[in-house]
């Protein structure tokens, strides 16, 4: 049985899924960064622009959303001939109130990607007030399964409204559908009526994320025990799940240890994992992940692996157990957008087709819709991840305010010699010595053997250098000042 270990003490809430003590996701929710995806909004039109058939609107956070045209539910309305020639300027102006719903949190310079599309999620179906289409769970592999679903859905709305019927939905009746269709159309119908009257920007309706995530995560896994660290939240979660209608096999947990619940249960290691570049394989190989602003790169090393059998068994075999650990580690580190992934080369197609295997069935369970494009000629596999919230690393940590994010400083040689052309602009000032904090890596580098550069250079700008030790992660100097002996 899985578990689903939730730190809900203190301000950074924390949960993680473990299978036989292995951690398959992991998320964190700070209070400073919590997600707005899923909020309903009502914005004001801050600006459209033309030429990226766009708009901003300012929902009251700090960075204006974008908005599309395709994302507008009046120009959903237009013909197909219309909508090829559709201006945005012409469905909408400065100052306009919109109601709209966040699809992207804000990433980097970038504010909320938005859409005027509303959507309301609820067990079994996902409600459009103004999408104008049914559709059904691709997992329903029954094509008359489908268009049954399809025409109850016909049947179900009108005409400007829109139904998608989850996997969930196949297993229920029709009624228990209608009922909980009608519920989602009510809910929108307060929510329009609430922004009535209102001032934009306005939040109208903000998710509940964390809660959110459980509950999905309980829906694609058979069983799971739900093990808490704090007691009111645990009766929380009891009454979400319940109201959404899920229910555990077993009780919820109250962990009550003296230890942090993410200790007990070694998920604090593990995350320490995630963050760092290079991961080993239990068989001695590596992958190594590097993320960029554009896509992430991984890696596959065989490392010090080298395997019984022959060279080709070797590498599909490395492969097919990098491919299990990379769709782990793109879960957790919620990697989305390009990712390219250079295995170790492979001559055979067969072979090739059986990483790929390996790989879609390591992302069976991921919530996030992945499409592998395939290999290319330089046998790099191309494939995408849905984008909705920030990478881990992005989440959980900050540029390094020695290297400003690049993962480099500058060796203790090129800081001497940097020192050395500093001095020598120091040459035509009127003192004669010259204070320098810096670290030993540094002075060792700048005094040379026996200390004979410093005599030199002592000897060139005429002016005593004096060292003065300081203890830094990184090379380091600063002149401190210029005084007379």
């Amino acid at each position: 049985m899985d578990k689903i270990i939730v730190n809900a003490m203190g301000r950074e809430k924390r949960w993680a899924r473990l299978r036989d003590g292995i951690m398959e996701s992991f998320h964190v929710y700070q209070p400073e960064k919590e997600s707005i995806v899923g909020n309903i909004y009502l914005g004001r039109v801050d600006k459209v622009e033309k030429g990226l058939n766009a708009a901003f609107i300012n929902i009251g956070v700090e960075k204006n959303g974008f908005l599309h045209i395709d994302d507008l539910p009046d120009y959903l309305a237009l013909d197909e001939k219309e909508r090829k020639n559709a201006e945005i300027s012409r469905l909408i102006h400065q100052g306009q109130k919109l109601l709209v719903q966040v699809k992207k949190d804000p990433a980097g310079t970038k504010g909320p990607r938005l859409t005027g599309m509303v959507e309301l999620k609820g067990n079994s179906i996902v409600y459009l007030p103004q999408g104008r289409y049914t559709a059904v769970s691709k997992k329903a592999s029954n094509e008359e399964q489908k268009k049954k679903w399809r025409r109850f859905g016909s049947r179900l709305k009108e005409e400007q409204e829109g139904i998608v019927f989850r996997t969930a939905a196949l297993k229920e009746t029709e009624a228990a559908i209608k009922s909980e269709f009608l519920e989602l159309r009510k809910q929108f119908q307060e929510i329009r009526t609430s922004s009535h009257g209102k001032k934009a920007p306005s939040l109208l309706r903000s998710q509940d994320i964390m809660k959110d995530d459980i509950l999905e995560e309980i829906k694609k896994i058979k069983e799971a025990e739900l093990i808490v660290d704090d007691f009111s939240w645990k009766s929380e979660v009891q009454e979400y799940l319940y109201h959404n209608g899920v229910s555990l096999k077993e009780e919820i947990i109250h962990f009550q240890g003296h230890e942090n619940i993410f200790s007990h249960y070694r998920v604090e290691t593990q995350i320490e994992k995630a963050m760092k570049k290079v991961v080993w394989l239990d068989n001695g190989a590596t992958i190594v992940v590097e993320p960029t602003e554009a896509l992430t790169v991984i890696d596959v090393n065989t490392g010090k692996f080298t395997g019984k059998s022959d060279l080709s068994q070797t590498v599909l075999k490395t492969n097919q157990l990098a491919a299990k650990e990379i769709a782990r580690q793109l879960k957790i580190r919620n990697l989305s957008g390009i990712i390219l992934i250079d295995f170790i080369e492979m001559k055979s197609e067969e072979h090739q087709a059986e990483v790929v295997n390996a790989l879609k069935e390591g992302l069976k369970e991921d919530g996030k819709r992945t499409t592998i494009v395939g290999f290319t000629e330089l046998g790099i596999l191309q494939l995408t991840r849905k984008k909705t919230k920030q990478p881990l690393l992005e989440y959980i940590s900050c540029a390094c305010p020695a290297c400003s994010g690049c993962g480099m400083v500058q060796s203790p040689q090129s800081m001497a010699y940097k020192l050395e052309r500093e001095l020598y602009e120091l040459y035509p000032a009127d003192e004669d010595k010259v204070i320098i904090e810096a670290t030993e890596d540094v002075q060792k580098a700048f005094k040379g053997e026996s200390s004979n550069f410093l005599k030199e250079i002592e000897k060139a700008i005429n002016k005593k250098i004096e060292f003065q030790k300081v203890e830094e992660s990184h090379p380091y100097y600063k002149i401190k000042r210029l005084e007379n002996r």
